[in-house]
Order: structure tokens, then C-alpha cells, then sequence
């Protein structure tokens, strides 16, 4: 049975102030709605290369204290999410945000994630926002992995531009 280490819980403002935020903007040549299709459909993210598997684990319909488990690719992570935020005005802009409750990796103290759909002249605009606070143990050694976890995240980013733009 997998050892899973139980991080403090996020809001808004962890998530504009967090020690260490990564925020990416890009558009999607593709329509709002297909977008939050595919990202609050049963395997969202099922397109990035970093992603094992991700899953809802609450019944439909989602909103606030919706839970997802998502594993990386091995040896990385499996997380429990918990979302404090969901919006949605079909056509027009979707918003969720979630904590990180449980982690299989130790060392983190907090983590939050907020996407952002808004319809757009090209299709939609997507900001991804990414919030993390390390435990002391892990605070030096996140200082130089910065770059990495900037990478790691980009690279969802950019899966998520691929598969939308084919």
C-alpha cells in the first residue's frame, strides 16, 4: 500500500503568493467548450506525457470539494486533489482550482493549481497557475531544482497545446 504524506490545504491566496508560482498563458485554437471537455472529462490530461493517469473520484456533477486523483509517470507522484473553486459559464470562461491534500512524495508543505479558460478571437485563452510550498527539508534542494519543476510544468502546457491544436 502506497505511504501518502498529507499537505496543508490551499486557497486564492497561496495561490497568487505561493513561495515558488509558475504561471504559463497560451492560446488554444480550439472552442471553450471542448476544452473544459476535455479537461473535466473521466480522463482528464490523458494527453500530457507526464501524466500516468488522472481520474475523478466524486460523482457528477463536479464543483467545490470535487476530488481527482492524478499519478505522474513512475516514480514520480500519485496526489489527491481537492477542488476549492469551480466556475463554469458554458461558451464564455471556466475556472477550477484545487489543493493537493495527500502526496506519495514527502517534502512539500503546500500545493495548489488554478486553470483558467476565457473564449477567445483564436479559440481559448488558458492560464495555468501552479503553486508550490516546500517543507524545510526540501526548500534548498526546490531552490535549484526550480528550472526543472518549471520544465516539468511547461511540459503539460505544452502537451495541452499540441492536442488541442490537432
Amino acid at each position: 500500500m502506497m505511504t501518502l504524506f498529507k499537505l496543508e490545504e490551499v486557497d486564492d491566496d497561496f495561490l497568487r503568493n505561493a513561495p515558488y508560482r509558475y504561471e504559463f498563458v497560451t492560446e488554444l485554437p480550439a472552442e471553450i467548450d471542448e476544452v473544459w471537455a476535455g479537461l473535466a472529462g473521466d480522463a482528464p490530461l490523458s494527453w500530457c506525457t507526464l501524466v500516468k493517469d488522472a481520474r475523478y473520484l466524486t460523482e457528477r456533477p463536479f464543483g467545490p470539494g470535487t476530488m481527482r486523483r492524478l499519478t505522474l509517470q513512475p516514480g514520480l507522484a500519485t496526489v489527491n486533489e481537492r477542488f476549492f473553486l469551480w466556475e463554469e459559464n458554458p461558451g464564455e470562461r471556466y475556472e477550477h482550482a484545487f489543493s493537493v491534500v495527500t502526496a506519495s512524495a514527502p517534502g512539500l508543505k503546500r500545493f495548489g493549481e488554478a486553470t483558467l479558460l476565457e473564449k477567445s478571437a483564436t479559440g481559448t485563452r488558458l492560464t495555468w497557475t501552479f503553486g508550490i510550498e516546500p517543507q524545510f527539508p526540501l526548500r534548498p534542494g526546490l531552490a535549484l531544482a526550480n528550472p526543472i519543476v518549471r520544465f516539468a510544468f511547461k511540459s503539460l502546457v505544452s502537451d495541452t497545446e499540441k492536442y488541442f491544436a490537432a
